[in-house]
């Protein structure tokens, strides 16, 4: 049973919950939700004294004085908008299960009003066939904060679909890597790594890793991974080289949004310009693939003729 000392926190709940610009809370409103909800009945003095609480603690309580109505909590911690585009992103975050993606989409709804919460009662999960089946993706994610933080090697099972549509360990021994940093790139997250005992950096799918452990050895010291995924296209890591593409002026915001506003463009005619840039080869590849006939790789040399065999291979 809730004492009166408890009066000041219900009194934030029920702001937090209950309150906001278009539903501004009467003094009887309050009170009657403080003995429905929490069996308490207090006084107006006894909620006046836990307003100025609130407001001493820093809380921006619009107040009858000002709007000459009751009571609301004016600005929260997290703001409506804010909801918006942070709901939205946990819908389409394909790394995070269906599931987990509506849990955590609850609790950053509990921080705005329960009328407020009524404008994403239509929400979905967006396709959430492409959402992982993976439950362990939280706890990686600790996990490999944890041995990144601590310097230490990590060993996992990293898993891949099969033709039944299920996801099963790629193979029978785990993985060993030394692990530096986890990114979000390509809308998945990437542990960023060496694996145990080779020199290139590789990038390995957060949700696509399972039973991890920390272990006790120390990882090895590498100072040039960020410079070599930091370019990385589709996840693949490599040496960076100087590329160049002839592309069709219709794709240039495809390739401002995949490449930045920092590579070099250079108008060729009417039609065509050409980008310039550095960046791993290997993604660059399925990039040219996917954009084709509209862009054409010129340099490096190697990459255009290995495109050049791609086509040929062509299934069709």
């Amino acid at each position: 049973m809730l004492t009166e000392k408890a009066n000041t926190i219900c009194l934030l709940e029920i702001l937090q919950e209950y309150s906001d610009a278009d539903h501004i809370l009467s003094m009887q409103e309050i009170q009657t939700k403080m003995g429905q909800i929490y069996g308490l009945n207090p006084d107006r003095r006894t909620i006046y004294s836990a307003l100025g609480l609130l407001l001493e603690l820093g809380y921006d309580i619009s107040m009858y004085d000002e709007n000459k109505k009751g009571y609301y909590l004016r600005s929260r911690q997290i703001e409506p908008a804010e909801i918006a585009l942070l709901t939205g992103a946990v819908h389409a975050f394909p790394f995070i299960p269906a599931k987990q993606s509506e849990q955590l989409i609850a609790k950053l709804q509990k921080q705005i009003s329960v009328h407020q919460r009524k404008q994403y009662r239509h929400l979905t999960v967006v396709r959430e066939e492409k959402k992982t089946d993976n439950k362990q993706v939280f706890w990686n994610i600790e996990q490999l904060d944890e041995a990144i933080a601590q310097k230490k090697k990590v060993a996992f099972t990293y898993l891949e679909y099969h033709i039944d549509k299920k996801l099963h360990p790629r193979r029978e021994e785990k993985y060993i890597v030394n692990p530096y940093e986890m990114v979000y790139t390509n809308e998945h997250y990437y542990l960023i790594c060496t694996l145990d005992g080779y020199e290139n950096t590789s990038l390995y799918r957060i949700d696509r890793m399972a039973d991890i452990e920390i272990l006790n050895d120390t990882r090895e010291s590498k100072v040039n991974y960020k410079s070599e995924t930091e370019d990385a296209v589709y996840a693949f890591s490599g040496q960076p080289e100087r590329i160049s593409i002839k592309c069709d002026i219709c794709i240039l915001n495809d390739v401002i949004d995949k490449f930045g506003t920092e590579i070099i463009i250079k108008p060729l005619d009417n039609q065509y310009f050409m980008t310039t840039f550095t960046a791993s080869p290997r993604g660059i590849k399925y990039w040219a693939l996917q954009y084709l006939p509209y862009a054409e790789v010129v340099e490096p040399k190697w990459l255009r003729e290995e495109i050049k065999e791609s086509l040929e291979k062509n299934l069709y």
